[in-house]
């Protein structure tokens, strides 16, 4: 589990633009223990990743959630699209493949609201 919330702090961590060292002054953890964390080489505590978690803009337990699907994944190992592998997938077998897998988990898109988007979807130039 340390290795996977090391992995996520690293990607939200990317994803903020931020140095240890700005994530260090700016969360409060000390830079060395920090990288320590970073590199599995310490536990992280409750109470540093809230700290991380508030620099982020994110509450605890999502910096955990995305660790554990750091774990589900690497546990699943590789994925594969019904018999074939994504490689050998048309562009509209792949685009079909996932509208499908978002339509049976009930995701909303942005887009979905917006009737002009769903015209330019269809062909039209949505006006």
């Amino acid at each position: 589990m340390n290795e996977a919330t090391a992995k996520t702090i690293a990607s939200e961590r990317s994803a903020a633009g931020l140095t240890i060292k700005r994530l260090a002054e700016r969360s409060g953890v000390p830079e060395r223990t920090l990288i320590r964390i970073l590199k599995n080489e310490r536990d992280i505590k409750v109470t540093q990743l809230a700290q991380l978690a508030e620099v982020f803009g994110v509450y605890p337990h999502e910096l955990i959630q995305s660790a554990e699907a750091f774990i589900e994944r690497d546990q699943r190992g590789p994925v594969t699209l019904g018999e074939t592998q994504p490689g050998e997938l048309s562009e509209m077998d792949k685009t079909a493949y996932v509208l499908n897998k978002i339509a049976s988990h009930d995701v909303r898109l942005a887009a979905s609201h917006d009737p002009n988007k769903w015209a330019e979807a269809a062909g039209g130039d949505g006006r």
